[in-house]
């Protein structure tokens, strides 16, 4: 009996051993974060009206940042043990915020962690054209409004357009406001375009802290409770997907299209000239005269050439007069 209870108890040690050896071996070692709330506590209000997030935001990192064990390492008050940077694509969590009132750079640092292994503190000065926030709308916009990014638009744009234009001294190529199809959609896709771009170019001038704060906090939804500025860019970007679908949809059933993928071509290229050239020239407050020209433009040149007063009475194809119907070779009396 005597030898059964201590095998027992022999067993029950060596499997309490076993567990505690796993724990331990399995137990993350932490870093020692030097005075984690140095300074004074901050406002939360305040700091998110100024930098639109608060603890616990995502970021993902842009550029390499350099962390500090503490605020105190940067001043030269105490020596940093081991240097910890953040790279390219790391997602990092902000842990915690806090006021220095004596750094005359910025007084807000900003804890961030990627790792247990890996954190630290970073001005928040430092830390705001470092990161981008973690979601797919602010990283599609930090993308889509990078200067690199813009000149692969630009180049891709004018080949397209330099495309269209040799295709319209050699051959019979459609485009719009040159061209165009008989379909008033092009022409809106373009004006919708066009207009959305000023928008963008005005909210960025004249409300960027509006702009910021939806960049920090994202919606597609144009009923949010988003300033009135922000609820018509998003209505306009709406309504030009809803436009693009139409368009698609009406270029592959119009029966006098050529070539329907170089029309859309020639089309996205026009678009993105648009787009280019509407968002830059708004800051110089030479978009917006420009943007009415535009319209008037439009508008005329799509009325007067591609109305189709007549309809074929044998296939009912849109006819600018009287006479031999382009699809069906019908006569029309």
């Amino acid at each position: 009996m005597n030898v059964s209870v201590f095998s027992v108890l022999t067993k029950t040690l060596l499997l309490f051993s076993i567990c505690m050896s796993l724990f331990l071996a399995c137990k993350h070692d932490r870093p020692q974060v030097l005075n984690p709330w140095v300074g004074e506590n901050v406002d939360s209000i305040a700091f998110k009206q100024q930098y639109h997030y608060w603890r616990n935001y995502n970021f993902v990192v842009t550029d390499t940042i350099r962390l500090s064990h503490s605020p105190a390492n940067a001043f030269g008050l105490s020596e940093d043990t081991c240097e910890m940077w953040l790279h390219r694509w790391d997602a990092v969590v902000v842990t915690n915020i806090t006021s220095i009132p004596s750094d005359s750079t910025d007084s807000m640092w900003v804890m961030l962690a990627r790792d247990p292994q890996t954190m630290g503190w970073v001005r928040a000065k430092d830390l705001h054209d470092r990161v981008v926030p973690d979601n797919f709308i602010s990283r599609f916009i930090n993308l889509f409004s990078s200067w690199s990014m813009l000149l692969v638009v630009s180049f891709l744009a004018l080949g397209i357009l330099f495309l269209g234009i040799q295709n319209l001294r050699h051959a019979r190529f459609q485009m719009v406001h040159v061209n165009d199809i008989r379909s008033f959609y092009p022409t809106l896709l373009c004006l919708v375009v066009s207009s959305s771009a000023v928008l963008y170019g005005a909210i960025q001038q004249f409300y960027p802290d509006v702009w910021e704060a939806f960049y920090y906090q994202p919606t597609l939804n144009p009923f949010a409770t988003n300033p009135i500025a922000i609820r018509l860019f998003l209505l306009s970007i709406w309504t030009m997907l809803i436009v693009l679908i139409a368009v698609i949809d009406d270029v592959f059933k119009q029966p006098a299209v050529v070539d329907a993928i170089s029309y859309l071509a020639s089309l996205f290229g026009v678009c993105m000239v648009l787009y280019l050239f509407f968002t830059q020239s708004v800051h110089i407050y030479l978009g917006y005269p420009v943007l009415a020209a535009y319209w008037y433009f439009a508008l005329h040149r799509h009325f007067q050439y591609n109305q189709s007063p007549y309809r074929c009475g044998k296939c009912g194809a849109g006819l600018s007069s009287k006479g031999k119907c382009h699809k069906c070779g019908a006569i029309n009396e």
